[in-house]
């Protein structure tokens, strides 16, 4: 694989539901209708257009997060993915977070997969197919 992966820890128990962090509507929704079509087994695929109302969702167990690095161009004020990620990580260390974002800086990257144990996909044209991949994975060893 041409992309970096952590590879995830199996939960006992599945919720089938994938949560999306993502402030650019359009491409959440695009994200979500590739998922559900690839994936028909997927309970629900809920969007988040900022991270904090995610973190008010995290009770119901979600599978998989994906997050956007870079969560600000709408909302000026939202916390940035990787604020969100810590917060995750303060209430379920062994979520599966997958970043999906354009960043370039190697050191983001490295941070997010090290630090935080996430995985990691560029957004470019082959992301979907990557996340489907990490996806994959995940129904795999559960």
């Amino acid at each position: 694989m041409t992309f970096l992966k952590n590879l995830f820890k199996p939960k006992v128990v599945k919720s089938d539901i994938i949560f999306i962090v993502e402030d650019n509507t359009a491409y959440a929704r695009t994200l979500e209708t590739y998922i559900k079509s690839s994936f028909p087994t997927i309970k629900e695929v809920k969007l988040f257009p900022v991270g904090e109302t995610c973190l008010m969702e995290l009770h119901r167990k979600p599978d998989l997060v994906i997050i956007d690095y870079f969560l600000d161009a709408k909302y000026g004020d939202a916390a940035t993915g990787l604020d969100i990620i810590k917060e995750i990580r303060t209430k379920d260390p062994e979520l599966n977070i997958l970043v999906l974002s354009s960043q370039n800086e190697i050191g983001v990257v490295v941070e997010a997969i090290k630090t935080y144990k996430c995985s990691y996909v560029k957004k470019d044209e082959l992301a979907f197919e990557r996340v489907e991949e990490i996806i994959k994975d995940i129904y795999n060893h559960i």
